[in-house]
């Protein structure tokens, strides 16, 4: 089956509490006191501000479900046992009631629902639109210049039409499907202007001091009423939300840093969600029909980015001998039970005449690791520390199976654990020499995909990779009209030979959803952020 991070405080308060808001329920989930349910996860996330903190899965989930765009991929049913999930070709309204294209396809004409209403009960206006667009790119820490370029590379491309309409223009018609794939997902979620203004400074235009720890700004589905730092939040339906007030009125997401505990509840209905579990629970709990967990068409990869311009994986070769020093089969085996599968494109291979000539999933082999290094002159073993969020228990696992089988490989490898929000702090600072993560693009457009991680200069550049062939062949996928046409696939294709070639990142492989929902718990669909709608849950 092909395809589609965090500070940690779990206390044995936390967990009693789980226990005490909900009655047992002998493997299906009865927590649904005042209309909610009780998800368990690993953390918080370490910010309520997309602008600082847009990365982790706590973040993303908590963005999603506070957050509204103009509009959405829509969900769709599973078949041959799959679960639901995204039409990612298609578009439906969410804050925008509908929209048209010009003919020359460069003007995007998009109605806004003015009955939207936010948390704070504001209702929707085109001043939301500029505004949200304007703190998305002006504020120095936000990521959302780096992953909407060329489509959208100035916020003079959006404009006000009157207070229910604003268009959005485009260079090129070719640009279309990535732009609307784009305001699909959380990266361009209206704000509440209204609200954010108001806690605005000279210094701070946007009010982004004030939204790193306040909440209320959002026109989701959802708003935070309570929030405990390392302990719980409390989410509650907004009933001005777009798309109609949710089934669920009351999500209590408790905080249990042991994966185990987290799995514990969700069996005995003591939750009726629990998040970043470790596989081999997932499967122990499918196996006893304790919970539902699911298989679907993953996006989510399994990777090692490596530093390139830190010692020592500033040396290709090393980079090279490295991605065979990694113990593939063993990892999908031991750790992942099966639900993690091979990867040799991180492009999605079902898109419209896709390209992967050329393209292999890495092996293991650590003679060939040796032989790489010895021709490079390079003295065994190499020495460096892989840094690994101590929240995400798999990926733990995995780091321990690679710490070990790369021994023989030429490789010392010292593990360095730490919390989520150091890992997140470091791994946008290009702090770790290496670090595990896990990790998807929400747009699947080839040119979004390869531009959101290796674009030179962004904080999501994890590996810090600026390499001239690849940036050319971005650039000429680019220039080349639509996406999906064959002559854009070949500079896909030569881009994704490139990495391969250079080996910034060990990509080990994708992985299925780390989740599972107690008995008679429904709604869930996959979507390409791994994050839990809730609005869709009918407990």
């Amino acid at each position: 089956m092909k395809r589609l991070s965090t500070l940690v405080s779990g206390t044995a308060l936390a967990l009693a509490a789980a226990l005490t808001l909900s009655a047992c329920g002998g493997g299906s989930s009865n927590n649904s006191a005042e209309g909610g349910v009780v998800i368990v996860t690993a953390a918080q996330p370490p910010s309520f501000s997309y602008e600082t903190s847009a990365t982790g899965y706590e973040a993303a989930e908590f963005f999603l479900n506070t957050g509204a765009t103009l509009i959405r991929n829509p969900y769709v049913a599973g078949t041959d046992g799959l679960s639901a999930h995204q039409e990612l070709f298609k578009f439906e309204p969410v804050l925008a009631k509908s929209y048209e294209v010009s003919p020359d396809g460069k003007t995007y004409t998009f109605h806004l629902n003015t009955e939207a209403k936010s948390a704070a009960g504001n209702a929707l206006d085109a001043d939301d639109v500029i505004f949200s667009f304007k703190r998305k790119f002006e504020v120095d820490t936000s990521i959302v210049s780096f992953v909407s370029a060329p489509v959208i590379t100035s916020t003079d491309q959006v404009k006000k039409v009157d207070d229910a309409t604003v268009t959005i223009s485009i260079a090129d018609p070719s640009h279309g499907f990535t732009l609307l794939s784009l305001l699909a997902n959380t990266p361009y979620a209206i704000y509440d202007s209204e609200v954010l203004t108001a806690h605005a400074t000279a210094d701070d235009p946007y009010g982004v001091e004030y939204s790193k720890t306040n909440a209320d700004f959002g026109f989701g589905a959802y708003k935070l009423t309570s929030y405990t730092p390392g302990q719980q939040m409390v989410y509650e339906a907004n009933p001005g939300y777009a798309l109609g007030e949710p089934d669920v009125k009351r999500v209590v997401q408790r905080v249990v840093a042991d994966a185990g505990q987290r799995s514990n509840l969700v069996k005995s209905g003591d939750a009726s969600v629990a998040t970043q579990l470790r596989p081999a629970d997932q499967v122990a709990l499918r196996d006893a029909n304790a919970a539902q967990i699911f298989t679907v068409p993953s996006n989510a990869y399994v990777y090692v980015p490596l530093t390139t311009t830190k010692a020592p994986f500033d040396n290709v070769e090393v980079r090279r001998a490295f991605s065979y020093a990694v113990p593939y089969d063993a990892i999908m085996k031991d750790v992942y039970k099966g639900r993690l599968g091979p990867i040799s494109s991180i492009l999605n291979d079902t898109l419209p005449d896709y390209n992967g000539n050329g393209l292999k999933s890495n092996t293991t082999d650590a003679a060939k690791s040796l032989e790489i290094l010895r021709n490079a002159g390079i003295t065994t073993p190499v020495k460096f520390e892989l840094t690994v969020n101590n929240a995400v228990p798999d990926l733990k696992e995995t780091a321990v199976q690679i710490q070990t089988a790369a021994r023989a490989a030429g490789f010392e490898v010292t593990l360095n654990e730490v919390n989520s929000a150091v890992f997140q702090e470091g791994l946008a600072n290009k702090t770790f020499q290496a670090s595990m993560g896990r990790d998807y693009a929400v747009v699947q457009s080839p040119p979004y995909v390869l531009s959101l991680f290796y674009t030179p200069g962004s904080p999501i550049n994890w590996p810090d990779f600026d390499y001239a062939p690849l940036n050319s062949a971005i650039a000429a996928g680019n220039a080349s009209g639509e996406p999906l046409t064959p002559a854009a696939w070949g500079e896909w294709n030569e881009a994704e030979r490139i990495l391969q070639d250079q080996m910034p990142t060990v990509y080990i492989g994708y992985v299925q959803p780390l989740n599972a929902f107690a008995n008679g718990v429904e709604g869930y669909v996959f979507r390409t952020d791994s994050v839990i709608d809730y609005s869709e849950l009918k407990p």
